[in-house]
Protein backbone atom coordinates (compact mmCIF):
# COMPACT_ATOMS: atom_id res chain seq x y z
CA UNK A 1 0.00 0.00 0.00
CA UNK A 2 2.87 2.24 0.70
CA UNK A 3 4.32 1.62 -2.64
CA UNK A 4 1.10 2.13 -4.52
CA UNK A 5 0.60 5.33 -2.71
CA UNK A 6 4.09 6.35 -3.50
CA UNK A 7 3.65 5.28 -7.10
CA UNK A 8 0.47 7.24 -7.45
CA UNK A 9 2.11 10.11 -5.94
CA UNK A 10 5.07 9.71 -8.31
CA UNK A 11 2.84 9.45 -11.34
CA UNK A 12 1.01 12.48 -10.19
CA UNK A 13 4.24 14.30 -9.76
CA UNK A 14 5.48 13.01 -13.22
CA UNK A 15 2.53 14.45 -14.98
CA UNK A 16 3.25 17.74 -13.49
CA UNK A 17 7.10 17.52 -13.70
CA UNK A 18 8.99 17.85 -17.11
CA UNK A 19 11.64 15.29 -16.10
CA UNK A 20 9.20 12.48 -16.93
CA UNK A 21 10.31 12.17 -20.76
CA UNK A 22 13.80 10.78 -20.07
CA UNK A 23 12.36 7.94 -18.02
CA UNK A 24 10.39 6.28 -20.83
CA UNK A 25 13.40 4.94 -22.85
CA UNK A 26 15.55 3.44 -20.13
CA UNK A 27 15.91 -0.26 -19.68
CA UNK A 28 14.48 -2.05 -16.63
CA UNK A 29 17.67 -2.95 -14.74
CA UNK A 30 18.89 0.40 -15.08
CA UNK A 31 15.46 1.74 -14.60
CA UNK A 32 15.37 0.89 -10.92
CA UNK A 33 18.53 2.72 -10.34
CA UNK A 34 17.36 5.55 -12.41
CA UNK A 35 14.01 5.58 -10.61
CA UNK A 36 15.73 5.95 -7.31
CA UNK A 37 17.93 8.61 -8.68
CA UNK A 38 14.99 10.40 -10.20
CA UNK A 39 13.12 10.13 -6.96
CA UNK A 40 15.98 11.85 -5.24
CA UNK A 41 16.15 14.43 -7.97
CA UNK A 42 12.36 14.92 -7.80
CA UNK A 43 12.76 16.06 -4.30
CA UNK A 44 14.90 18.91 -5.54
CA UNK A 45 13.10 19.34 -8.91
CA UNK A 46 9.46 19.48 -7.55
CA UNK A 47 7.58 19.66 -4.29
CA UNK A 48 5.56 17.05 -2.46
CA UNK A 49 2.22 18.37 -1.43
CA UNK A 50 0.87 16.74 1.61
CA UNK A 51 -2.40 17.43 3.16
CA UNK A 52 -1.70 19.24 6.34
CA UNK A 53 -2.84 17.39 9.40
CA UNK A 54 -5.61 19.09 11.23
CA UNK A 55 -4.38 20.85 14.26
CA UNK A 56 -6.52 20.12 17.23
CA UNK A 57 -6.54 23.04 19.53
CA UNK A 58 -7.41 22.01 23.01
CA UNK A 59 -8.97 24.94 24.71
CA UNK A 60 -7.54 25.78 28.02
CA UNK A 61 -9.18 27.86 30.64
CA UNK A 62 -7.82 31.34 30.94
CA UNK A 63 -6.06 31.47 34.24
CA UNK A 64 -7.39 34.01 36.67
CA UNK A 65 -4.88 36.69 37.36
CA UNK A 66 -3.17 36.01 40.56
CA UNK A 67 -3.62 38.78 43.00
CA UNK A 68 -0.69 39.59 45.12
CA UNK A 69 -1.38 38.79 48.71
CA UNK A 70 -0.99 41.92 50.65
CA UNK A 71 -0.76 42.06 54.37
CA UNK A 72 -3.70 44.15 55.59
CA UNK A 73 -2.82 47.16 57.63
CA UNK A 74 -4.26 46.96 61.08
CA UNK A 75 -6.84 49.70 61.69
CA UNK A 76 -8.52 50.66 64.89
CA UNK A 77 -12.02 49.32 65.20
CA UNK A 78 -14.36 52.16 66.21
CA UNK A 79 -16.30 51.55 69.36
CA UNK A 80 -19.97 51.74 68.51
CA UNK A 81 -21.64 54.70 70.19
CA UNK A 82 -24.99 53.79 71.67
CA UNK A 83 -27.81 55.77 70.19
CA UNK A 84 -29.02 58.56 72.44
CA UNK A 85 -32.71 58.05 73.07
CA UNK A 86 -35.00 60.94 72.46
CA UNK A 87 -35.87 62.69 75.72
CA UNK A 88 -39.24 61.74 77.04
CA UNK A 89 -41.29 64.65 78.24
CA UNK A 90 -42.03 64.25 81.92
CA UNK A 91 -45.27 65.89 82.94
CA UNK A 92 -44.72 68.65 85.48
CA UNK A 93 -46.94 68.17 88.51
CA UNK A 94 -49.27 71.04 89.14
CA UNK A 95 -48.35 72.94 92.31
CA UNK A 96 -50.86 72.57 95.11
CA UNK A 97 -52.21 75.95 96.29
CA UNK A 98 -52.28 76.86 99.97
CA UNK A 99 -55.51 77.79 101.71
CA UNK A 100 -55.44 80.56 104.33
CA UNK A 101 -58.35 81.49 106.60
CA UNK A 102 -58.40 85.24 107.19
CA UNK A 103 -57.82 86.33 110.78
CA UNK A 104 -58.39 89.71 112.35
CA UNK A 105 -55.63 92.06 111.21
CA UNK A 106 -54.74 90.07 108.08
CA UNK A 107 -53.98 92.09 104.94
CA UNK A 108 -53.10 91.07 101.41
CA UNK A 109 -49.67 92.56 101.75
CA UNK A 110 -49.12 90.67 104.98
CA UNK A 111 -50.19 87.40 103.34
CA UNK A 112 -47.95 88.13 100.34
CA UNK A 113 -44.96 88.61 102.62
CA UNK A 114 -45.80 85.59 104.72
CA UNK A 115 -46.07 83.19 101.79
CA UNK A 116 -43.50 84.81 99.51
CA UNK A 117 -45.87 85.64 96.65
CA UNK A 118 -47.02 88.83 95.01
CA UNK A 119 -50.13 90.72 96.07
CA UNK A 120 -51.32 90.66 92.47
CA UNK A 121 -51.07 86.85 92.39
CA UNK A 122 -53.32 86.57 95.48
CA UNK A 123 -55.80 89.03 94.03
CA UNK A 124 -55.97 87.18 90.70
CA UNK A 125 -56.29 83.75 92.36
CA UNK A 126 -59.24 84.94 94.45
CA UNK A 127 -60.84 87.51 92.16
CA UNK A 128 -60.24 90.31 94.67
CA UNK A 129 -60.79 93.79 93.25
CA UNK A 130 -61.37 95.67 96.52
CA UNK A 131 -59.44 94.48 99.61
CA UNK A 132 -61.96 96.32 101.80
CA UNK A 133 -64.43 93.55 101.11
CA UNK A 134 -62.35 90.89 102.87
CA UNK A 135 -63.96 89.30 105.92
CA UNK A 136 -62.59 87.47 108.95
CA UNK A 137 -63.01 83.74 108.38
CA UNK A 138 -62.92 84.09 104.60
CA UNK A 139 -60.91 81.43 102.76
CA UNK A 140 -58.07 82.81 100.66
CA UNK A 141 -56.17 80.72 98.09
CA UNK A 142 -52.43 81.33 98.08
CA UNK A 143 -51.02 80.40 94.64
CA UNK A 144 -47.77 78.41 94.63
CA UNK A 145 -46.91 78.34 90.93
CA UNK A 146 -43.46 79.79 90.02
CA UNK A 147 -44.96 82.88 88.34
CA UNK A 148 -46.65 83.86 91.61
CA UNK A 149 -43.43 83.80 93.61
CA UNK A 150 -42.02 87.08 94.80
CA UNK A 151 -38.82 87.81 92.81
CA UNK A 152 -39.22 84.50 90.97
CA UNK A 153 -35.90 82.98 89.98
CA UNK A 154 -33.94 85.03 92.52
CA UNK A 155 -32.70 83.12 95.57
CA UNK A 156 -34.14 84.56 98.78
CA UNK A 157 -31.32 85.54 101.13
CA UNK A 158 -31.42 84.15 104.63
CA UNK A 159 -32.58 86.88 107.00
CA UNK A 160 -30.06 88.08 109.52
CA UNK A 161 -31.03 89.45 112.93
CA UNK A 162 -31.51 93.20 112.75
CA UNK A 163 -30.22 95.40 115.58
CA UNK A 164 -33.34 96.47 117.47
CA UNK A 165 -33.97 97.74 120.97
CA UNK A 166 -36.99 96.72 123.04
CA UNK A 167 -38.04 99.39 125.48
CA UNK A 168 -38.74 98.61 129.17
CA UNK A 169 -42.10 96.91 129.37
CA UNK A 170 -45.26 98.19 131.01
CA UNK A 171 -47.47 95.63 132.82
CA UNK A 172 -51.18 96.15 133.30
CA UNK A 173 -52.80 93.78 135.76
CA UNK A 174 -56.40 92.77 135.23
CA UNK A 175 -58.48 90.24 137.19
CA UNK A 176 -58.35 87.54 134.49
CA UNK A 177 -55.45 88.67 132.29
CA UNK A 178 -52.12 90.46 132.16
CA UNK A 179 -51.32 93.05 129.51
CA UNK A 180 -47.72 93.81 128.49
CA UNK A 181 -46.99 96.98 126.49
CA UNK A 182 -43.80 98.20 124.86
CA UNK A 183 -42.12 99.37 121.68
CA UNK A 184 -39.29 98.31 119.37
CA UNK A 185 -36.84 100.75 117.78
CA UNK A 186 -34.79 99.80 114.72
CA UNK A 187 -31.15 100.82 115.05
CA UNK A 188 -29.97 99.15 111.85
CA UNK A 189 -29.59 100.76 108.44
CA UNK A 190 -31.89 98.40 106.50
CA UNK A 191 -35.66 98.37 106.64
CA UNK A 192 -37.28 95.30 108.22
CA UNK A 193 -40.76 93.81 108.30
CA UNK A 194 -42.74 91.12 110.12
CA UNK A 195 -41.09 91.86 113.46
CA UNK A 196 -42.31 89.48 116.16
CA UNK A 197 -41.66 89.81 119.90
CA UNK A 198 -41.56 87.05 122.50
CA UNK A 199 -42.00 87.74 126.21
CA UNK A 200 -41.03 85.14 128.83
CA UNK A 201 -42.15 85.57 132.44
CA UNK A 202 -39.71 84.07 134.98
CA UNK A 203 -40.08 82.97 138.56
CA UNK A 204 -37.51 83.42 141.34
CA UNK A 205 -35.52 80.42 140.08
CA UNK A 206 -35.32 81.80 136.57
CA UNK A 207 -37.81 79.25 135.25
CA UNK A 208 -40.34 80.31 132.61
CA UNK A 209 -43.85 80.40 134.03
CA UNK A 210 -45.49 81.87 130.93
CA UNK A 211 -44.48 82.82 127.39
CA UNK A 212 -46.30 84.62 124.57
CA UNK A 213 -45.55 86.15 121.19
CA UNK A 214 -46.96 89.09 119.24
CA UNK A 215 -46.14 91.12 116.11
CA UNK A 216 -45.49 94.83 116.36
CA UNK A 217 -48.22 97.17 115.13
CA UNK A 218 -46.35 98.45 112.08
CA UNK A 219 -45.77 96.17 109.14
CA UNK A 220 -42.48 97.81 108.17
CA UNK A 221 -39.82 99.59 110.20
CA UNK A 222 -37.43 102.04 108.60
CA UNK A 223 -34.14 102.93 110.32
CA UNK A 224 -34.69 104.83 113.60
CA UNK A 225 -38.45 104.19 113.55
CA UNK A 226 -40.35 102.78 116.53
CA UNK A 227 -43.37 100.50 116.58
CA UNK A 228 -45.53 99.66 119.57
CA UNK A 229 -46.88 96.30 120.62
CA UNK A 230 -49.37 95.00 123.14
CA UNK A 231 -49.47 91.41 124.36
CA UNK A 232 -52.04 89.73 126.57
CA UNK A 233 -51.52 86.72 128.85
CA UNK A 234 -54.86 85.04 129.37
CA UNK A 235 -55.63 83.49 131.81
CA UNK A 236 -53.56 85.42 134.28
CA UNK A 237 -50.14 83.73 134.60
CA UNK A 238 -48.60 82.40 137.80
CA UNK A 239 -46.66 84.90 139.92
CA UNK A 240 -43.36 86.00 138.33
CA UNK A 241 -40.49 88.18 139.47
CA UNK A 242 -38.77 89.07 136.18
CA UNK A 243 -39.14 88.81 132.45
CA UNK A 244 -37.11 88.32 129.29
CA UNK A 245 -37.99 90.01 125.97
CA UNK A 246 -36.47 89.23 122.59
CA UNK A 247 -36.96 89.53 118.84
CA UNK A 248 -37.75 86.11 117.38
CA UNK A 249 -38.48 87.16 113.81
CA UNK A 250 -37.60 90.02 111.47
CA UNK A 251 -37.31 89.92 107.69
CA UNK A 252 -35.63 92.31 105.25
CA UNK A 253 -38.44 94.56 104.06
CA UNK A 254 -39.76 94.59 100.52
CA UNK A 255 -40.07 98.37 100.53
CA UNK A 256 -42.04 98.70 97.23
CA UNK A 257 -44.97 96.98 98.95
CA UNK A 258 -45.49 99.96 101.22
CA UNK A 259 -46.90 103.42 100.72
CA UNK A 260 -45.23 105.82 103.11
CA UNK A 261 -45.92 109.12 101.35
CA UNK A 262 -48.69 109.81 103.86
CA UNK A 263 -48.79 112.92 106.02
CA UNK A 264 -50.68 113.25 109.32
CA UNK A 265 -51.96 116.75 109.96
CA UNK A 266 -54.38 118.67 112.19
CA UNK A 267 -54.08 116.25 115.08
CA UNK A 268 -56.42 116.77 118.03
CA UNK A 269 -55.46 115.08 121.34
CA UNK A 270 -57.85 115.18 124.27
CA UNK A 271 -58.74 113.35 127.44
CA UNK A 272 -61.83 111.19 127.63
CA UNK A 273 -63.14 111.21 131.17
CA UNK A 274 -60.70 110.37 133.94
CA UNK A 275 -58.91 107.43 132.32
CA UNK A 276 -59.20 107.70 128.55
CA UNK A 277 -57.55 109.62 125.74
CA UNK A 278 -58.51 110.35 122.17
CA UNK A 279 -56.48 111.34 119.13
CA UNK A 280 -57.90 112.28 115.74
CA UNK A 281 -56.63 113.98 112.62
CA UNK A 282 -56.19 113.90 108.84
CA UNK A 283 -54.16 111.57 106.61
CA UNK A 284 -53.10 113.03 103.25
CA UNK A 285 -51.68 111.05 100.35
CA UNK A 286 -48.66 113.06 99.22
CA UNK A 287 -47.42 110.41 96.81
CA UNK A 288 -48.04 109.77 93.13
CA UNK A 289 -49.60 106.31 93.67
CA UNK A 290 -52.89 105.20 95.14
CA UNK A 291 -52.55 104.13 98.78
CA UNK A 292 -54.66 101.20 99.98
CA UNK A 293 -55.24 99.71 103.44
CA UNK A 294 -54.16 103.02 105.01
CA UNK A 295 -53.86 102.81 108.80
CA UNK A 296 -52.39 104.85 111.63
CA UNK A 297 -50.33 103.41 114.51
CA UNK A 298 -50.65 105.25 117.84
CA UNK A 299 -48.33 105.08 120.87
CA UNK A 300 -48.99 107.03 124.08
CA UNK A 301 -46.27 107.75 126.68
CA UNK A 302 -46.56 108.74 130.33
CA UNK A 303 -44.40 111.37 132.01
CA UNK A 304 -41.69 108.76 132.69
CA UNK A 305 -41.39 107.95 128.99
CA UNK A 306 -43.00 104.54 129.39
CA UNK A 307 -45.41 103.15 126.82
CA UNK A 308 -48.85 103.51 128.39
CA UNK A 309 -51.15 102.67 125.45
CA UNK A 310 -50.88 101.38 121.88
CA UNK A 311 -53.43 101.08 119.11
CA UNK A 312 -53.74 100.76 115.33
CA UNK A 313 -56.76 102.18 113.49
CA UNK A 314 -57.83 102.28 109.85
CA UNK A 315 -58.19 105.56 107.98
CA UNK A 316 -61.54 106.61 106.56
CA UNK A 317 -61.56 105.92 103.67
CA UNK A 318 -58.79 103.27 103.73
CA UNK A 319 -57.95 103.93 100.06
CA UNK A 320 -56.58 107.32 99.15
CA UNK A 321 -55.91 108.63 95.66
CA UNK A 322 -52.91 110.95 95.13
CA UNK A 323 -53.69 114.24 96.90
CA UNK A 324 -56.77 112.83 98.64
CA UNK A 325 -57.36 113.36 102.39
CA UNK A 326 -58.71 110.79 104.84
CA UNK A 327 -59.47 110.89 108.56
CA UNK A 328 -58.61 108.81 111.60
CA UNK A 329 -59.75 108.65 115.20
CA UNK A 330 -58.41 106.48 118.03
CA UNK A 331 -59.64 106.10 121.59
CA UNK A 332 -57.27 104.52 124.12
CA UNK A 333 -57.18 103.52 127.79
CA UNK A 334 -53.72 104.42 129.10
CA UNK A 335 -52.19 102.28 131.83
CA UNK A 336 -50.69 105.36 133.46
CA UNK A 337 -51.85 108.94 133.52
CA UNK A 338 -51.26 111.64 132.63
CA UNK A 339 -50.41 111.15 128.96
CA UNK A 340 -47.28 113.20 128.30
CA UNK A 341 -46.62 112.49 124.62
CA UNK A 342 -47.72 110.46 121.63
CA UNK A 343 -46.28 108.99 118.43
CA UNK A 344 -48.27 108.63 115.19
CA UNK A 345 -47.28 106.90 111.95
CA UNK A 346 -49.38 106.34 108.82
CA UNK A 347 -48.72 103.38 106.55
CA UNK A 348 -50.44 101.95 103.48
CA UNK A 349 -49.96 99.61 100.58
CA UNK A 350 -49.12 100.34 96.99
CA UNK A 351 -50.69 98.78 93.92
CA UNK A 352 -47.94 96.47 92.76
CA UNK A 353 -46.84 96.14 89.14
CA UNK A 354 -46.36 92.57 87.79
CA UNK A 355 -42.54 92.73 87.96
CA UNK A 356 -42.40 93.94 91.59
Amino acid sequence: MARSAGHRATKHLARRNPCRSSFLFVKRPFAIFLFILLSLLATGCGEVITKPAATVVIPTSTPEPTRAMSTPTATSTPTPVPATPEPTETPTPEPTPITHILQAGDTLIGLARKYGVTVQAIQEANGITDPRGLLVGQQIIIPTDPEARLNAGTPTPEPTPAPMIISPLTFWEQPDALWVLGQVTLEGTEAVEDVVIQIDLLDADGQIVASAQTPVQQSMLLPAESAGFGLQFRPHPAPFVSYHSRIISAQPAHVPFYHRDLAIENVLAQDIGKSGASLSGEVINRGADTATAVHVSVILYDDAGRVTAVRRVMADPPELQPGETGFFSAELLPVHLPVADYHLLAEGQREMSPHE
